[in-house]
């Protein structure tokens, strides 16, 4: 009699043409397969969506839909890894040609299956193992000592492949397989190959290239160069006040000179001229420190500048400015929200 593989309890329902089961699936299997909410297993809400894709999958499997109706099994499954959903999956995935995927998860099932002392789907799972091994694909691919740098990983089909299955014989799904080998420093490589059924193939995977260092963006104005910029505008204003006063205490030293004739060798100064000249030995103190402070800024402003080509900016994060909207409803009507991040 042909039986159905049943996700959860009685009575036993017809699932696909090609099981054929000796005594019916019955009883809670859901009690069995999976743990209760309150015990800290699947959530009620996890479990009612597993429930749907998994009898929505039944359908399009009965419509010879195979890819739409594995990925919503596979989906099924991890929210709510019930056995008999595993089982459902492996037939999918037979039915889809990809003939190791549904090896492995038979093989899980018949363990799941001893372990819940479920002869009749052990005995069910161990008759598919049987029919698939003499077809299965086995690569392996080698991995060379020149290959293996620090963080290598190999992907084979989006699937990280642990050190421990290099170069080992593992089964593979027959067409097309992706292998991807790649670590920090190093330019990935994707390597895409073809096996067939009951193919035994290796593959060698070729070293990684060094990936070219990323260039990093020079900014002109680095912060030496803000700094010294600003010391140059300082020390040329320096060197402009003691300019000035420079002037200005010519001219005092001219009227000095013009009122403080000499008589006798000692200076006559009138008023005036005492004026003038004391007013140009002060202006006189104050343009030689002027031109000391605007001589060591400017020099200071010409080394910050030119080391200053040797920096290289921070990266600034761009800010940002998100808007939302939200509508809060609550027993007493409903209320907009705007919230901004800046």
């Amino acid at each position: 009699m042909k039986r159905r593989l049943s996700r959860s309890s009685n009575p036993c329902y017809l699932v696909f043409a090609t099981l054929i089961a000796s005594v019916c699936l019955g009883g809670p299997a859901r009690a069995a397969d999976t743990k209760p909410a309150s015990e800290g297993g699947v959530t009620t809400d996890n479990r009612a969506l597993a429930e749907v894709l998994f009898f929505t999958a039944r359908g399009m499997m009965e419509a010879h839909r195979y890819p739409e109706a594995c990925q919503k099994l596979a989906e099924s499954y991890r929210l709510d890894p019930a056995a008999g959903t595993l089982l459902n999956l492996a037939v999918c995935h037979e039915k889809q040609g990809r003939i190791a995927s549904a090896w492995g998860e038979f093989t899980q099932s018949a363990t799941d299956a001893k372990h819940a002392n479920r002869p009749d789907r052990e005995e069910l799972a161990r008759e598919h193992i049987a029919a698939l091994e003499p077809d299965l694909p086995m690569m392996a691919i080698d991995v060379p000592a020149t290959v293996k740098v620090a963080g290598l990983e190999l992907v084979r089909n989006g699937v990280t492949l642990s050190a421990a299955a290099w170069d080992t014989e593992l089964p593979v799904d027959p067409g097309e397989v992706e292998i991807v080998s790649r670590a920090p420093g190093y330019l990935p490589f994707t390597l895409k190959v073809k096996i067939e059924k009951r193919q035994h193939l290796k593959v060698s995977l070729q070293p990684l290239e060094l990936a070219p260092l990323a260039p990093q963006d020079v900014v002109f104005w680095t912060p030496k160069r803000k700094v010294g910029a600003a010391v140059g505008v300082v020390g040329i204003a320096a060197v402009a006040v003691g300019t000035v006063v420079g002037l200005g205490v010519l001219d005092n030293r001219q009227k000095s000179d013009a009122a403080c004739p000499s008589i006798d060798g000692h200076l006559r100064c009138t008023s005036e001229g005492a004026d003038a000249m004391s007013k140009a030995h002060t202006g006189a103190w104050i343009s030689d420190i002027a031109f000391g402070v605007g001589a060591v800024a400017v020099a200071t402003s010409v080394y910050l500048f030119v080391t200053g080509s040797q920096e290289r900016a921070e990266p600034t994060p761009p800010k940002s400015t998100a808007w939302t909207f939200r509508v809060n409803a609550s027993p007493l009507g409903a209320r907009g929200v705007v919230e901004g991040r800046f």
